[in-house]
């Protein structure tokens, strides 16, 4: 298997990427390529839980000629949305640098140019809080590339087979998560809008498999059929469901991060919201709050709002999906912890809590995780999307070895080193250019 590299000089989508999985890799929490039809398109939202409440800061990233323009378009863009901070990074150089960085520093943007990535630690400390390791940031870059790959491919489908329902509902399922929820100003209308979309969708990947199998997309269906659940998890087929799932774990960290937010912000205090314009109008927010939450929602975001480090789980979150894969080594359980400790920013005994979050927020019976031992010797969430899964044996194989090599892995299990390159090799089929799903 020839291996897949990538760029050392990233331009376009793939500078963004680089520049996300450094702000990621500095306890940041991203949100990418958000767009509002015919309006604009943002490339890079970062919030620092670190503050309290929550900071917003909007990212804009050229890789090719800059100039005003671009920088006053993204000062609109912050009046726009209520951001009062911003970021602008390029690349090219100019003459007279200083005129520019006063300029845009009056529109409380902040102006950064890297032409060399080996400078970026020192161009941009002012936002480093740690040392990024190279593989945080190769492998996140990795996992952006596998987004952007599912997403085209979902496009392509829906293209090549308009009779099909699941297409165009995981596509609309996406945007509306992705963009519609973000431009909706009010925290309330946020979660609401994220429930309407959970209740339009229930059990997504399950519809898609019932309407996969022959039969209709808007049968109430709530497993997988057996036939596509083998072909899907034990075979590493590339099919609909490694993207469905995707969308909906997505969705729940959507929902996850904007009920954390909404319990900061409650936090801070009606006053201080409304001062600081953190896209909240509310006088009667008990009433509105009880009028649209399920009485179960709002219980568990009321208990894991009293875990120390709750305001934490969105990083922890975003972490262990896209980067960890959704598992846990188990022969590995206590490096593990620490690294989920370090990149997260949560102490390794309040790990457990983090992980009883989604239990809590999203009950199902028998819970979300499961130990797959003696088999695999690995405990994993339900219904992931195995090209992430690979995302994580990569990551593995380049945190517990010495020579990024899965036959260094010391593992037990019958099978566990073979699922992690089974996973692994499915990502590299996504993440190949030339593979025709």
């Amino acid at each position: 298997m020839v291996s897949i590299k990538l760029s050392e000089l990233p331009k376009g989508k793939e500078f963004e990427e680089y520049i996300s999985a450094f702000f990621q890799s500095n306890g940041y929490f991203i949100e990418r390529n958000i767009e509002e039809t015919d309006l604009l398109e943002l490339d890079i939202i970062i919030t620092n839980y670190n503050t309290f409440p929550p900071e917003i800061k909007l990212l804009e990233v050229k890789s090719g000629n800059w100039g005003f323009s671009d920088i006053f378009k993204v000062r609109g863009w912050m009046d726009y949305l209520n951001i009062r901070k911003g970021i602008f990074i390029a690349t090219k150089e100019r003459d007279k640098i200083d005129f520019y960085e006063e300029k845009a520093n009056v529109l409380d943007i902040d102006l950064k140019v890297i032409p060399d990535l080996e400078d970026t630690k020192d161009i941009l400390s002012d936002y480093a809080t740690t040392d990024v390791e190279k593989f945080d940031l190769s492998t996140l870059r990795f996992s952006y590339w596998l987004e952007r790959n599912l997403l085209r491919h979902l496009k392509v489908r829906k293209k090549s087979n308009p009779k099909f329902k699941r297409f165009k509902a995981l596509e609309s399922c996406y945007s509306e998560t992705n963009d519609k929820v973000f431009f909706t100003e009010n925290i309330f209308e946020k979660i609401d809008w994220l429930y309407s979309m959970f209740q339009l969708y229930p059990h997504l990947s399950a519809k898609c498999a019932n309407e996969m199998s022959g039969n209709n997309f808007d049968t109430n269906a709530k497993n997988l059929p057996p036939e596509i659940y083998k072909k899907t998890y034990f075979g590493c087929d590339y099919n609909e469901i490694q993207i469905s799932a995707f969308i909906e774990h997505r969705m729940r960290l959507t929902i996850l991060k904007n009920a954390i937010d909404f319990k900061l912000y409650e936090k801070a205090g009606i006053e201080s919201l409304v001062e600081d314009e953190i896209m909240i109008k509310v006088k009667d927010h008990e009433f509105r709050r009880s009028f649209f939450l399920p009485d179960s929602f709002k219980k568990g975001l009321d208990k894991i709002s009293n875990h120390e480090y709750y305001y934490k789980y969105p990083i922890f979150w975003q972490w262990f999906l896209w980067v960890f894969g959704g598992f846990i080594l188990n022969d590995y359980v206590d490096e593990e912890f620490e690294l989920l400790s370090e990149k997260t920013g949560i102490p390794v005994d309040e790990i457990p809590n983090a992980f009883t979050s989604y239990d809590i927020l999203f009950p199902i019976e028998n819970g979300w995780f499961v130990d797959l031992s003696p088999n695999s010797n690995l405990r994993m969430i339900k219904m992931f999307s195995i090209p992430f899964m690979g995302i994580g044996a990569h990551y593995r194989r380049l945190i517990h070895t010495e020579n990024q090599k899965f036959e260094e892995l010391n593992l037990s299990g019958l099978h566990t080193r073979k699922d992690l390159i089974n996973w692994y090799r499915l990502t590299y089929n996504v993440l190949d250019e030339f593979y025709d799903p």
